[in-house]
């Protein structure tokens, strides 16, 4: 096996713009005015990958435990800001101090143990696994807390009065709202599950496709893409969980009343 990777110039690169002009052409026959979103997302795109790949070189080639950490955190930070920042509703105070617990809490965890404990890999903060593997740990488990924050919000909208009639027939608030929360986890959870059946058979993923492309054995690649999975479903159940859980209580005040 070819043990060294293509390197593409920027010359190359530059011309994989010439799809976004195909896209750009494609979604104006269609109707769809989207070519202000389209461009914004590829320049910051382009911009902040190359930003973190400049950091990156500096950091991977850096003995000090500070600065892969306090990328992680820079990471966590953002993943929070942009799932509170998604919502579109006026919510609860006591709910942005939730997203940012459960996130933190959740991803952490799941890192943690498949650092320390799977891989093994000495010192855990070593930039080379912590970074890459982090920033999809923690992709995975915003998306998955983003989803069931709009559908717990849609959901408590939509269904207000069925909420308030069980709670005036005695509910307690956690069983006036528990279909809402099991709803919420499920759809929440369920594009994870759905990305776990199809690989392997319809795709090929990222971290996979990125070692092998580097020369890495496919049965090694394949080895770590399973392990970060099961990571990542962790972690999303745990973000998602302890998000629902701890978070229902601030749309009731002390009198167990409805107030979102």
């Amino acid at each position: 096996m070819n043990k060294g990777i293509i390197n593409l110039s920027n010359q190359q690169l530059a011309l994989t713009y010439i799809l976004v002009a195909v896209v750009l052409i494609v979604t104006s026959l269609n109707g769809i005015n989207r070519k202000k979103d389209i461009l914004i997302s590829i320049i910051r795109m382009t911009i902040q990958l190359f930003i973190a790949g400049l950091v990156l070189v500096y950091i991977i080639d850096t003995k000090s435990f500070i600065f892969p950490l306090a990328m992680f955190l820079i990471m966590e930070f953002f993943a929070i800001f942009n799932v509170i920042k998604n919502v579109k509703t006026k919510i609860p105070k006591g709910i942005k101090k939730v997203i940012g617990l459960s996130i933190f809490t959740g991803t952490s965890l799941s890192l943690l143990f498949f650092l320390v404990i799977v891989i093994q890999v000495k010192p855990f903060y070593s930039p080379q696994y912590l970074i890459p593997l982090g920033g999809m740990i923690i992709g995975n488990s915003m998306t998955g807390v983003n989803l069931a924050l709009v559908t717990l919000l849609e959901n408590l909208k939509n269904r207000r009065e069925e909420v308030e009639a069980s709670l005036m027939l005695g509910a307690s608030p956690k069983d006036a709202i528990n279909n809402i929360l099991e709803v919420s986890f499920d759809t929440a959870f369920l594009p994870t599950l759905n990305s776990m059946k199809n690989m392997g058979i319809i795709s090929l993923p990222g971290m996979m496709t990125g070692q092998i492309l580097s020369g890495t054995s496919p049965m090694i690649a394949i080895k770590y893409q399973i392990a970060i999975m099961i990571a990542i479903l962790a972690s999303v159940c745990i973000c998602v969980f302890l998000f629902l859980y701890l978070s229902y209580k601030n749309f009731f005040n002390k009198d167990d009343q409805l107030i979102f």
